[in-house]
């Protein structure tokens, strides 16, 4: 069962976090759409394809398989940081030795974060129930929420 929701996510936040890039310039650049979308093309604002997308997945998983798997949640937080993580290193790695950026690298890039994102806890679910910090996991998602909140609002004025 959790290949399956592990496979849905994956498919899930690369179609979403896809057309995500695009919601803040079709709702005609809207205030709430940009907190959650990117509103400019620097690697911060991108962060937000891999963030919103796989947090509301990982939300969902957790109200469908809390039960079953306790403990889940806190393991898909990690694997959330892992692909925030993978997703500057490896744009700022590339560009530091090319000189500049390439589209098909960031879409590789973009794809390598989230199966990161979603293959991170996936192996890691055999691990002890107690293993994770839940407290820790969300104190880290509510200062993220916080930072992305207040750099959109900076990024659109």
């Amino acid at each position: 069962m959790l290949k399956k929701f592990t496979l849905g996510g994956i498919l899930w936040t690369l179609v979403i976090g896809t057309l995500s890039h695009f919601f803040y310039q079709w709702s005609g650049e809207n205030f709430l759409i940009g907190l959650l979308s990117p509103v400019n093309e620097t690697v911060w604002e991108h962060l937000k394809l891999l963030f919103f997308p796989t947090l509301l997945y990982m939300l969902a998983e957790k109200a469908w398989l809390e039960e079953r798997y306790p403990g889940r949640f806190c393991e898909n937080l990690r694997g959330l940081w892992a692909g925030l993580a993978v997703m500057p290193v490896l744009y700022y790695g590339y560009t530091l030795f090319t000189g500049r950026d390439y589209l098909w690298a960031d879409i590789g890039i973009f794809v390598i974060s989230v199966l990161t994102a979603f293959l991170v806890p996936y192996f890691y679910r055999n691990r002890p129930v107690g293993a994770c910090s839940l407290r820790r996991n969300l104190l880290v998602l509510f200062v993220l929420l916080i930072l992305f909140f207040l750099v959109s609002v900076a990024f659109m004025r």
